[in-house]
């Protein structure tokens, strides 16, 4: 009856400040002195009487929110930088409205509490795996499903939250690169040796076919001396111990031209 009256009273200002525009997949909120009046969702032109009235307006589009770089402490305890963008859809309009005073900074505040609490449970890298850095898409999954729980009252699904920027804190990002380069330094010096002991091993089957009686102690200096030429960063002689017999040094001779003969043949093609 109020709002009546006073529309009567103030008539021109009624006719010119009651229109309520509804734009596409907009969703208004009419309250009318502190109730919920009416729900508005299709798009157009609607006359609303002014007085007493509070338009509350919802849009149903999607929504992306960007999360700007933080510092997390990882499952092993080291810093890193994160960062990461949610995006989102409001679902129910009455509770978006209704339920939290500004649902759009809700969401971005909850969607940063929980970015930290999923980073804080995965290591930053793993050697098996199971970390930020290459389970991005199972990060993602599970940080959804966490944020769901928590907006649930406020009306809006969570559509994606992905991870935009992942990197050690710079107070220990060249250490870790040290890490790096030393474990990828291991694994190929790994892969040298694996392949020179193979190499060597063919080598003294070849001789041995070859009809050579090689003792241990000759055995031991051509495996050295192999994986020395093989393993070594710079070119290497092979030698021969001069107080050595001169059958043993002639031997030794006959090997190691058996041996250049040997990896003459294999260069050849076919």
């Amino acid at each position: 009856m109020l709002s009546l009256a006073l529309g009567v009273m103030f008539f021109p200002i009624t006719v010119l400040a009651s229109w309520v525009v509804v734009g596409p997949q907009e969703v208004k909120i009419i309250l009318f002195w502190g109730k919920l009046k009416r729900i508005i969702s299709q798009p157009g032109m609607s006359m609303i009487n002014v007085w007493g009235r509070r338009v509350i307006s919802v849009t149903t589009k999607r929504q992306a929110i960007e999360l700007h770089k933080t510092t997390v402490a990882d499952l092993n305890g080291n810093p890193i930088i994160i960062a990461g963008v949610c995006t989102y859809q409001v679902t129910d309009a009455v509770k978006a409205a209704l339920n939290v005073e500004n649902y759009q900074d809700y969401i971005k505040t909850q969607a940063m509490a929980v970015l930290k609490q999923v980073a804080s449970k995965h290591p930053y890298e793993s050697p098996d795996g199971h970390c930020l850095k290459s389970e991005a898409n199972i990060v993602g999954q599970e940080m959804v499903g966490a944020l769901q729980s928590k907006v649930e009252s406020a009306g809006v699904e969570v559509i994606s939250f992905e991870l935009s920027d992942l990197s050690y804190s710079p107070e220990i990002a060249q250490s870790m690169l040290v890490r790096q380069q030393a474990q990828a330094l291991i694994g190929a010096r790994k892969i040298v040796v694996e392949g020179a002991v193979e190499i060597a091993n063919d080598a003294m089957k070849h001789l041995l076919e070859r009809g050579f009686q090689i003792s241990n102690d000759q055995q031991a200096q051509i495996v050295g001396n192999l994986l020395a030429i093989i393993c070594g960063e710079a070119k290497v002689q092979p030698t021969y111990a001069i107080q050595d017999s001169g059958t043993d040094n002639e031997l030794l001779k006959r090997i190691h031209t058996s041996l250049v003969e040997i990896q003459a043949n294999t260069k050849k093609p076919g």
